[in-house]
């Protein structure tokens, strides 16, 4: 079994040509959704190495989502999460927020609380497959759920919806 150190999540950029491609609303939301995982992000390195300063870059290629670690020391890992994997879990959250937007902000409704605890399975569910697939720099729950909520403002502009993903509670 590998020993677990635990790690300081610095600095985490999203890949330049995604960040170029978004408006200056999503680049905001992407720096709420990233600035959440570093300041409250809890993570363990699983190499055997001593606690660790870390810093990443997440890409997405065709068929998958990469995540680039490394430390002062040079390249740590690359993650790969199959796009296959992730983005019925991202449109299954999406759906779910779009339907919550139609109840109206204030509606307390069995339909409502239904809906939220389906958007809380689903982010719970793929919060999961992401601790599973970062085996390097493996992130606490709460945090592997903070990093799904940056992937769906990446592959979804949330900036007009009234119920954006980073407003949710972990």
């Amino acid at each position: 079994m590998r020993e677990m150190a635990s790690a300081n999540l610095e600095d985490l950029r999203i890949d330049e040509a995604i960040w170029s491609a978004g408006s200056a609303e999503r680049r905001h939301e992407w720096r709420l959704a990233i600035n959440e995982i570093i300041q409250e992000g809890a993570f363990e390195v699983s190499d055997g190495k001593p606690a660790a300063v870390v810093t990443g870059t997440l890409r997405v290629v065709p068929g998958r989502v990469v995540f680039d670690l490394q430390t002062a020391d040079g390249p740590l890992a690359s993650h790969e999460l199959p796009l296959a994997q992730i983005e019925p879990l991202i449109e299954d959250y999406m759906q779910t927020i779009r339907e919550m937007s139609k109840l109206g902000v204030g509606s307390n409704s069995p339909r409502l609380e239904a809906l939220d605890i389906a958007k809380r399975l689903t982010h719970d569910e793929a919060g999961e497959l992401i601790v599973s697939h970062l085996t390097t720099l493996r992130p606490d729950h709460a945090t592997a759920r903070r990093m799904f909520t940056l992937l769906v403002t990446i592959f979804h502009d949330t900036t007009k919806l009234a119920a954006a993903p980073h407003r949710v509670v972990y």
